[in-house]
């Protein structure tokens, strides 16, 4: 979709310059940067997305609980010192 969406914008920026009248040149002007914008949101999700970890990996709500009681946990006084 991101190879696509470049297309679009090397389209629109080729009917912006390739355009006789002014409104044809506006809108491809306009198309371009709005398809240059999209697909740079494109890649940046796609980048996004494969430097993720899967949710298989992440930890469950049973994990975090046990996580957070094991930090809870006092520890144990000292022993006191016969004297």
């Amino acid at each position: 979709m991101r190879w696509i969406l470049l297309l679009l914008t090397l389209f629109g920026f080729a009917l912006g310059f390739s355009a006789k009248a002014p409104g044809l040149m506006g809108l491809g002007f306009v198309l371009g940067f709005v398809f240059l914008l999209a697909a740079f949101f494109a890649f940046a999700a796609s980048r996004v997305a494969e430097a993720s970890r899967p949710d298989t990996t992440l930890l469950a709500d049973k994990d975090i609980n046990a996580l957070r009681a094991s930090m809870r946990k006092k520890p144990a006084p000292p022993p006191a010192n016969p004297a």
